[in-house]
């Protein structure tokens, strides 16, 4: 087999490399573990950031590069190493002969990535992949058509990608098999590239390996092996972690790396090296074995607890945990002049607490320690951010904002109230101090008509009588109060009209009778200036309008109110519904299946719209009925379901007993796509409205190739639609590649009307590509009149 010899180290020549490029479980991020035990002290430099690296590092693999910034994820390859930032960008150090740590600047947002022998691979946050270092065998050059990855893998000259269905590509050297990807291989969950060899863990818990044929790291899988939660592969050995935190091992053993310690239990990550192994348990403990040479089994002094682990060629890397918040919420009001004190907590690996973003209440401030203290000197908000810092990186707590309010206060009362007039709006405040607010109110006397005064101390209001007042105002908090007397005096006065109101609904044959309200001086009269709605009159000195309607429809009328100083009008609209008429009930459930989306609508009439209910028996699981007597939902449980439903109104009541069956899930790919077309009922010839168009995807699939088509009606004239949409004459058809499950697109056609008459717009959508597994709500309709 094709070996590659590292340039001369301390420890004697070593040929090859490496390993594992991490499967989506291969590095597990942990949170929440406690340290319970560590391994022998050994010298390494644990750095901010959150880095350890040891073993081999002739080439700097094993020196992190100062400021690292936020690091959220490592990877360590044969003779290098790569840290992920958490705003998405790489960081690379160690040897970069073959222009493996040459990070291209022109990356997307990272947000995986895999080291390998002498080259990189970078997951772009749409799916691609970008490879970097030496080519020699096509390592860095991704398949085109690949777009879709979900996690990356690099071995020795090859490189791995798991695609979004659970597929593996492989690109490459592929001399020994490690890039014969086994046909027909899904249901893949995680990869790892190994030196000649590759392993794939599928989502039943099994392994696949595939390389160098009658090699042990291959060919030495064992059988019964189903319970895999995790994969990685090393030079030339394999290793797998079992749900129940156990690790198993095969391939070669020339340095123990197989011999996995037979008092390991509760691992909850595994990485393999080039001749040793690696793993962390449930407690933060690391555990290595195999070859020792460079110091690549003792976990180094000060790491304390590790959150993620991977074992390059001849050297480890470690991920430290960020401190753990454990008191961040300091109360959040203070007052000007009073001590405030509040400690903020961590766990014990917090050496500092920094105010990162904002600015703390003038008169306080944070300790080392966390302790946020001091007097207030200033009232108002202040709005900052604490962290908490220890080697590993820091952790930014929530937002506070601490209001400080000010001293309390007597309080004062000034202000000479001006003259009023009758029929004339009157506003007044005086001027009110003290803190807190004092409330205001009337101590004594009587104010004039009309007016009335606030808690504020705001005199408001419309005097209805002249005449001179004299009263006692009174401001008071928990300090004390503060009196005063006012006079006002009221004048005569005339004021053209005002007129408000907005008549309800009624029914033809129902008894009307509303009141429109108006001011002014001399009382105004009342008058319609157009038609009414038949059977309605105008009391012109009540302005009741009341009567017995005759006819239904929208009907839009001017009453005014006027005096001898003008005139005021309003335009008002009344919707007079048809007598009421017993409900009809009508209409056979359809089947539905278990996961899929649901929707049959019951058809009922009567007037006023008759409310829709269950009465007796069981809808099934997962459907809802609206008032309106629609059915939907997702069904959950499989079975027949009886069921009585009942739609009454003020005439009446109407039943009908249905019957649902709704069968098991189907596994086919489908996408329920349901259009709902609206439209304002009314309008008028020569203006414009708008139709609104929403399309939604109830799954339980995506939905490929939509077309949502509108033909509008004759009488109006398209004048414009939103997003990307052909038009054809009457007919505009909005196109969209895809709509995933549970995601609703609207669209809005203006239209303006040419001709009176009513008009009705026919909306349907389809998928061209993806089945649909209910096409009952694939068509909708909205009706709209023109006067």
């Amino acid at each position: 087999m094709h070996r590659r010899t590292p340039p001369p180290s301390s420890s004697a020549p070593r040929v090859g490399a490496v390993l594992t490029a991490l499967t989506a479980a291969a590095a597990l991020l942990i949170t929440g573990i406690t340290p319970v035990a560590a391994a022998p002290a050994a010298p390494a430099t644990v750095e901010p950031g959150g880095i350890a690296a040891w073993g081999w590092g002739y080439y700097g693999q094993t020196r992190l590069p100062t400021d690292p910034g936020e690091i959220v994820s490592v990877a360590a390859g044969s003779f290098h190493s790569l840290a992920l930032r958490d705003d998405g960008t790489l960081l690379a150090w160690g040897s970069d002969r073959s222009g493996q740590t040459a990070v291209p600047a022109d990356l997307k947002p990272v947000v995986s990535m895999a080291a390998g022998w002498i080259h990189s691979l970078a997951l772009q946050n749409d799916g691609t992949v970008v490879g970097w270092g030496s080519n020699e065998r096509g390592e860095t050059d991704p398949p085109a058509d690949l777009d879709d990855a979900v996690a990356v893998s690099a071995g020795e000259q090859f490189s791995l990608a798991l695609r979004e269905g659970g597929t593996v590509t492989a690109w490459g050297k592929n001399t020994t098999g490690s890039n014969a990807v086994p046909a027909g291989l899904t249901g893949v969950t995680a990869i790892s590239a190994g030196d000649v060899h590759s392993l794939a863990l599928k989502d039943d818990g099994t392994v696949v390996a595939w390389g160098t044929a009658g090699s042990p790291q291959v060919d030495g899988l064992p059988s019964g092996l189903d319970d895999v939660v995790a994969v990685s592969a090393g030079w030339d050995h394999s290793l797998a972690l079992t749900s129940d935190g156990m690790v198993v091992a095969w391939g070669s053993n020339e340095y123990g790396q197989i011999s996995v310690p037979a008092d390991l239990t509760d691992v909850v990550a595994v990485s393999g090296g080039a001749r040793h192994s690696l793993a962390m348990k449930q407690d933060g403990t690391l555990v290595a074995w195999g070859s020792n040479e460079d110091g690549q089994l003792v976990q180094p002094s000060g790491l304390g607890i590790p959150t993620a682990i991977d074992a390059g060629g001849y050297h480890n890397i470690a991920l430290g945990a960020r401190p753990a918040l454990s008191a961040d919420a300091p109360p959040a009001t203070a007052t000007v002049g009073q001590d405030y004190s509040y400690a903020f907590g961590a766990d014990p690996s917090t050496y500092a607490y920094t105010v990162v973003s904002g600015a703390l209440p003038a008169g306080l401030a944070l300790s080392q320690q966390g302790v946020l203290a001091g007097t207030p000197t200033e009232s108002g908000p202040s709005t900052f951010t604490v962290a908490a810092v220890n080697r590993y990186g820091r952790t930014i707590g929530a937002a506070h904002t601490i209001t400080v309010a000010q001293a309390p206060a007597e309080p004062t009362l000034s202000g000479a109230a001006p003259v009023g007039r009758i029929g004339s709006s009157y506003d007044f405040a005086y001027t009110v101090g003290g803190f807190p607010a004092p409330t205001v109110s009337l101590a004594s006397g009587s104010l004039p008509q009309g007016l009335t005064l606030s808690s504020e101390g705001r005199l408001t209001g419309t005097p209805t009588a002249a005449g001179t007042s004299t009263f006692t105002v009174l401001a008071e908090n928990a300090s004390g109060s503060a009196r005063m007397s006012t006079t006002l005096e009221v004048t005569p006065g005339f004021a053209g009209p005002t007129i408000e109101g907005a008549a309800p609904d009624g029914t033809v044959g129902t008894a009307f009778d509303y009141g429109y309200t108006a001011t002014g001086y001399p009382t105004p009269a009342f008058v319609a200036l157009t038609e009414l709605p038949p059977g309605l009159a105008l009391d012109t000195a009540t302005g009741r309008l009341t009567g017995t309607p005759t006819a239904a429809g929208t009907f839009t009328f001017t009453v005014a109110a006027t005096n001898d100083f003008g005139r005021n009008q309003t335009v008002d609209t009344v919707t007079i519904a048809a007598a009421a008429t017993a409900p009809t009930l009508s209409g056979i459930a359809a089947a539905g299946v278990v996961g899929t989306a649901y929707d049959s609508t019951y058809t009922v009439t009567g007037s006023p719209a008759p409310t829709v209910t269950v009465v007796a028996g069981t809808l099934p699981p997962g459907l809802a009925l609206a008032a309106s007597g629609r059915l939907t939902g997702t069904p959950t449980t499989a079975g027949t379901f009886a069921f009585t439903v009942q739609a009454r109104n003020s005439a009446g009541a109407a039943r009908a007993v249905s019957t649902v069956t709704v069968s098991p899930q189907k596994t086919a790919t489908k996408a329920d796509l349901r259009v709902d077309l609206s439209a304002p009922t009314s309008a008028v010839k020569g203006g414009t409205f708008t139709y609104s168009l929403i399309t939604r995807n109830a799954g339980p699939a995506t939905a490929t190739s939509v077309y949502s088509k509108v033909i509008l009606p004759s009488g109006v004239q398209f004048v414009s639609a939103t997003g990307t949409y052909t038009r054809v004459g009457s007919i505009v058809i909005f196109h969209r590649p895809s709509l995933a499950v549970g995601r609703t697109v609207t669209e809005r056609i203006t239209v303006r009307a040419t001709s009176t008459g009513t008009g009705t717009a026919l909306a349907s959508t389809l998928s061209v590509k993806t089945p649909d597994p209910s096409i009952r709500s694939n068509a909708d309709t909205a009706a709209t009149t023109v006067r």
